[in-house]
């Protein structure tokens, strides 16, 4: 499979990494680089079960050295504990590529240098579609390494699950949003529920077809122009200046855009979005303990929006099976935060870290965790 001439260079930066305020106990962090192509490319490796982590890998040009570090670290560890709350055998990890527009060629390093991390290490890294990464790229991964997820299968006549991830994504976050409703709202349906929407890619567009379909009232917001006239036209959604729209007093906040949105600005009853690392402290849950301070219902993040994961877990399945296992999985873990969060009065993401940490350890299921919470 592999072309030797693609040869970039892998370092372990693990010790390098250690002081770094978002470093927690990390397996190992490279550093993969290809003068050729011009790659850069960090790659967090938080977990390993049976020597295997999975985590897509996104495309930014970060501000610097420290910005890169803390986003693969904390993404990493959300994997993690997203892995862990969706009951999947797999560790958590995640790469993020220092660069605007990655060519094919860089991809193709990306791949070398997993396939030779796998051979020296014996860690098997399984990545796919993160921000900015599309399904031409992930295509040029596989070409150097069979560790890739989120490529299209192709059967005839069934459409199965696979390739891009965020229609899974959305839904799972959508799931959320009605048992989100039913618990802090007591509605079983969305009907003139008022959502705020920020951010119009990929997931967030999803999101906002499956809410107006159940009737939900939607206010957006994006950078993009094209994007936002088009949920005004396709979904009837209200325009929000971007800068507003955090603020706004509606039913449900839905951040769908970049991380550490969360502030005491917030005045919604609830907060339910995709979008990754949404508190910018999320190893004391400040903010998610703000939000409960404050009586807003938070579902945590990388409960929510496991939809995507457990989609390429199980690429080429059906795809309403697949939409079924998600459905079912993140309302039956939301649930039981939400219930256990009102019942102790701890706030949700400081119930879901517990409960993902327990299940790590002790190689249980959420089910089995929950019931000898309820026992203790």
């Amino acid at each position: 499979m592999s072309d030797q001439s693609v040869n970039p260079v892998v370092k372990d930066i693990t010790s390098e990494t250690v002081t770094h305020p978002e470093y927690s106990a990390h397996e190992k962090v490279f550093l993969i680089t290809d003068e050729a192509s011009g790659l850069k490319a960090k790659l967090c490796i938080h977990t390993l079960i049976e020597g295997r982590a999975l985590g897509g890998c996104r495309r930014w040009e970060y501000d610097g050295d420290e910005q890169w570090s803390a986003d693969v670290l904390r993404l990493s560890r959300g994997m993690t504990r997203k892995s862990a709350v969706a009951g999947l055998p797999l560790g958590g990890a995640k790469a993020a590529i220092n660069h605007g527009n990655p060519t094919k060629d860089m991809m193709r390093a990306f791949g070398r240098g997993i396939d030779m991390i796998e051979k020296k290490y014996g860690m098997a890294y399984i990545t796919a579609e993160d921000v900015g990464i599309t399904e031409e790229l992930l295509m040029e991964v596989k070409k150097e390494t069979d560790h890739v997820r989120g490529i299209t299968p192709a059967q005839e006549g069934v459409e199965l699950s696979g390739g891009d991830p965020g229609p899974f994504t959305a839904f799972g976050v959508f799931t959320g949003i009605k048992v989100a409703v039913q618990h802090r709202l007591g509605k079983d349906n969305l009907e003139g529920v008022s959502v705020a929407v920020q951010g119009l890619g990929d997931v967030g567009y999803y999101l906002c077809e499956f809410l107006n379909e159940a009737g939900a009232k939607l206010f957006v917001a994006d950078l993009d122009g094209e994007r936002l006239q088009r949920a005004v036209d396709e979904f009837g959604a209200m325009p929000v200046d971007p800068k507003e729209i955090v603020a706004m007093e509606v039913d449900v906040f839905a951040p769908c855009a970049m991380g550490g949105v969360l502030n005491d600005t917030i005045r919604a009853s609830i907060v339910a979005g995709s979008t990754n690392n949404q508190q910018r402290d999320e190893i004391n849950n400040v903010e998610s303990k703000m939000l409960k301070t404050g009586n807003i219902l938070y579902a945590p993040d990388y409960v929510i929006n496991s939809g995507g994961l457990i989609s390429v877990y199980y690429e080429g399945e059906s795809r309403d099976r697949v939409m079924d296992i998600i459905g079912k999985q993140v309302e039956m873990t939301l649930d039981k935060i939400f219930a256990f969060s009102k019942s102790e009065n701890i706030d949700t993401a400081t119930i879901s870290d517990e409960l993902a940490k327990k299940m790590l350890q002790e190689k249980k299921s959420f089910e089995d965790i929950v019931s000898d919470r309820v026992a203790a």
